[in-house]
């Protein structure tokens, strides 16, 4: 039992769509700091918001790699 024609598409538009879900929540507090980031004028604020995501960002970035070996 294989696929059919078109398929492919189907599974590949689906674990598409998987990944980016999975990056916009998994990401989703590396992201709303990049999105409230121009609006803090303090730069001692920014350093603390960028502290707070250190430890976390490689970890994030693998899903970005994976993500891009998808396509």
């Amino acid at each position: 039992m294989g696929l059919a024609d078109g398929d492919g598409a189907v599974v590949f538009g689906t674990l598409r769509a998987l990944w980016i879900f999975l990056d916009v929540v998994l990401d989703g507090f590396c992201l709303g700091i990049g999105i409230c980031l121009p609006f803090t004028g303090d730069a001692g604020a920014r350093d603390r918001m960028f502290g707070s995501i250190g430890p976390f960002w490689d970890a994030n970035e693998t899903w970005l790699v994976l993500g891009v070996g998808m396509c």
